[in-house]
């Protein structure tokens, strides 16, 4: 557990903007807020590089990670990765719907029906058979 702490106390968190220090911290100050409330946090990385804001996590010997440019990065690649996907559904509904387009010369306007009726079945009233009946008709017994 010592060396833990150690460990903790030897990193310092910095968030520097236009060049200017705006909070230096020792790790070990940091833990208890990250532990406490870790979508707070996170939601603190993420946002300090929108704010034009650069966030640091160094050691004694000021090496260390930019988590800034990280977090940038990792933005960056959910961004061109969310891009190459709608482009890739696009392409294939464009596709599918060409497929679909060239099975169909005519190309009929939506709602209108493109099939042709089979030979013999116009649909027509005329063709109906009907039977008429008149009331003189009736029988008699």
């Amino acid at each position: 557990m010592k060396n833990f702490v150690d460990e903790l106390t030897a990193y310092r968190v910095k968030v520097e903007r236009d060049g200017k220090e705006l909070v230096n911290m020792p790790g070990i100050l940091a833990l208890p807020g990250l532990l406490i409330a870790p979508k707070m946090s996170i939601a603190g990385m993420v946002i300090a590089p929108l704010l034009g804001c650069s966030l640091h996590l160094e050691n004694e010997e000021g090496k260390g990670v930019d988590i800034g440019k990280a977090v940038k990065k990792a933005a960056d690649t959910v961004a061109g990765t969310a891009e190459k996907a709608v482009k890739t559904v696009s392409d294939e509904v464009k596709k599918a719907w060409d497929t679909l387009s060239a099975d169909d010369p005519e190309e009929c306007a939506p709602g209108e029906e493109n099939e042709e009726e089979p030979a013999g079945e116009s649909g027509a009233v005329e063709d109906i058979p009907t039977v008429e009946v008149n009331p003189d008709d009736s029988e008699k017994e």
